[in-house]
C-alpha cells in the first residue's frame, strides 16, 4: 500500500465545507482511498487540527475526523517523539530562511524517512522542501 503524507490543511479542507479547498480535498481524499493509498499523519497534526475546531459548536467536527483516523485501517498516526522533534528543531533552525513551522518540519522528517513524496496539502512549504503538493488552485 503506497502512503501519503496528510497534513493539517487538508484535514481542515475536508471537515470546513467552506473552505476554498473542501470540494477538492474530498475528491482526491476519495481518489486516494479507491487506489487503496494509506495516509500517515503525525500527533502533532492532529493537534493542530484538532485547535483549529476547539470552539463548542465545532468540536464534534474534530472528534468525528479524529474518531475516523484512529478506526480507519487506510490511516496511521505517528508519535513525534524525541528523535523525531530533535530532527525536526534542526531543520527547523536550518532552514531560518523559510517561514516553515516546527509542525511543517517534524512532518517533512516523516515523509523522508518514510520515502513519501506526495503530500495531501495545500501547504506551498512542502513545494519548497521538494515534495508534490496534491491539493492546488485552480483545478
Amino acid at each position: 500500500m503506497r502512503k501519503i503524507f496528510a497534513d493539517t490543511a487538508a484535514l481542515i479542507a475536508l471537515c470546513n465545507k467552506s473552505d476554498n479547498f473542501h470540494h477538492q480535498a474530498f475528491t482526491v481524499s476519495q481518489q486516494l482511498l479507491q487506489t487503496n493509498r494509506k495516509f500517515i499523519t503525525t500527533n502533532l497534526i492532529l493537534a493542530e487540527f484538532a485547535n483549529t475546531f476547539s470552539k463548542a459548536r465545532y468540536k464534534s467536527l474534530a472528534i468525528d475526523m479524529l474518531e475516523v483516523i484512529h478506526d480507519s485501517p487506510f490511516w496511521d498516526c505517528i508519535i513525534a517523539d524525541k528523535r523525531l522533534m530533535q530532527k525536526g528543531i534542526y531543520l527547523f533552525k536550518k532552514m531560518r530562511d523559510k517561514d516553515w513551522s516546527l509542525v511543517d518540519c517534524v512532518s517533512m522528517v516523516v515523509a523522508d524517512e518514510l520515502r513519501i513524496t506526495e503530500i495531501f496539502t495545500t501547504d506551498h512549504h512542502f513545494v519548497q522542501a521538494g515534495f508534490t503538493v496534491l491539493l492546488k488552485k485552480n483545478i
